[in-house]
């Protein structure tokens, strides 16, 4: 394919003919941090399927393509069976350029007729960020998953750097940053965490670095956040192309709730009737290589500032936590929070369902099934603190105790001020 090709709008107007399932073009897609080996674990998969027609969107956020143009030059070879090839710049495919994956895609489809695509994220892709694009519907009610099946969410560890950052958590005491959702800074620990959470496969890479007991390690962690994920153990890319290209193991609904954090939260029980004002519930859980899962759930307000002391001074065990959070002084908005290492991510998602269903930008009848799962009578409605915490050996009752004592009294409905919206 040459560089000068205009694939740009090819999504736009976009209407496939209808495709059985089985009928759709296999997509495997990798990600994982800068440097950690994905453009030679592709060249190393490539060289080992001979059989297979690949077509390549290879995604980086510079003005020049470093990895598109080393498969540029395997594709020069008449004997390659790397001929098809669409790179990306200027931005991320999870983001900036989503539109521009799914142009790229449907050219690949209808002027080369692949059997495989591969997809190499850039190194701040953010997964999800990523399947979102890939199911964003065009003008005409269409979507790629019509006509290309995701086979796998891979994301490729530099096992050594991991196992550095992740000692560098357990060992700092120090205050955490709190930064806001919209900031641009990824931060390692924070990405990789995201990658992993919702990859159906790990690749722990540069094992050369680290000694067995090292790699055990590390393989435990992973398992620990991540139980649903295959994970594999290799130096230099060197693993057999049909471990990670022909056993289909992405699952929309699974894939996005794999992560130990996403599972507690999707596991929301139902309050009993009468609750609105009740004190915070709590599940603790032994996760695996020594990590532990507390999860802090109340139907009361915080008090912010109390809130975000605790999380970034008072827990030094926790290494990773993810949820949502309701304040005292600003009851109409839900707050989002992750934390991870010594970053706390925190700010507002929007109003909360309750509060849109009150201006009537919604009706009952839009309200998502987790929403449903947690309402409450009026004013309560969706409004809830529910946190995941976990790290290494935690004090259950110290965290929970720390965390109660940020709770407000339940307020009462007219004391609510007026949104404003």
């Amino acid at each position: 394919m040459d560089s000068s090709d205009d694939y740009r709008l090819s999504f736009l107007s976009w209407n496939p003919e209808p495709r059985r399932p089985e009928d759709r073009v296999p997509v495997t897609i990798f990600t994982g941090f800068l440097g950690s080996g994905k453009t030679t674990l592709l060249k190393h998969l490539l060289e080992h399927r001979q059989e297979e027609r690949f077509a390549l969107v290879i995604n980086d956020v510079g003005d020049v393509n470093i990895d598109a143009e080393e498969f540029r030059k395997q594709a020069s070879n008449e004997n390659s069976r790397v001929q098809l090839i669409r790179e990306l710049t200027q931005g991320c495919i999870c983001c900036s350029i989503g539109n521009e994956l799914a142009d790229a895609m449907v050219y690949l489809l209808e002027n080369t007729h692949p059997t495989h695509v591969l997809i190499e994220a850039s190194g701040v892709a953010n997964p999800k960020n990523l399947l979102t694009s890939f199911y964003h519907k065009n003008f005409a009610g269409h979507s790629l998953p019509e006509a290309f099946e995701i086979r796998n969410l891979i994301s490729v560890l530099d096992s050594a750097m991991f196992k550095h950052e992740w000692g560098l958590a357990l060992a700092s005491r120090a205050r955490r940053r709190h930064i806001f959702l919209n900031d641009p800074r990824t931060p390692y620990l924070e990405l990789i965490m995201d990658q992993i959470e919702i990859a159906d496969v790990v690749v722990m890479n540069k094992t050369d670095l680290l000694s067995p007991e090292e790699l055990k390690e590390v393989d435990g962690i992973l398992a620990g956040l991540n139980p649903r994920a295959a994970r594999f153990a290799c130096s230099e890319g060197d693993l057999e192309a049909a471990a990670l290209l022909d056993e289909p193991r992405f699952d929309v609904q699974k894939t996005q709730r794999g992560g130990t954090v996403l599972q507690r939260l999707s596991l929301t029980p139902h309050s009993p009737p009468g609750s609105g004002s009740g004190t915070s519930v709590s599940h603790h859980a032994h996760v695996h290589h020594g990590l532990d899962s507390v999860t802090f759930r109340a139907r009361r307000p915080v008090n912010g500032e109390r809130f975000f002391n605790v999380l970034r001074t008072e827990l030094p065990d926790v290494i990773r936590a993810k949820g949502f959070y309701w304040t005292e002084d600003r009851p109409h908005l839900c707050g989002l929070l992750s934390l991870a290492g010594g970053i706390l991510r925190a700010d507002w998602a929007g109003p909360w369902f309750i509060d849109m269903l009150k201006y009537e930008e919604v009706t009952e009848d839009d309200m998502p099934a987790t929403v449903r799962a947690v309402w409450q009578d009026p004013p309560i409605g969706d409004r809830r603190n529910e946190v995941v915490l976990i790290g290494v050996n935690l004090d259950e009752e110290n965290i929970l105790s720390a965390l109660n004592a940020c709770l407000t009294e339940c307020p009462d409905p007219a004391s609510f001020p007026d949104s404003g919206r």
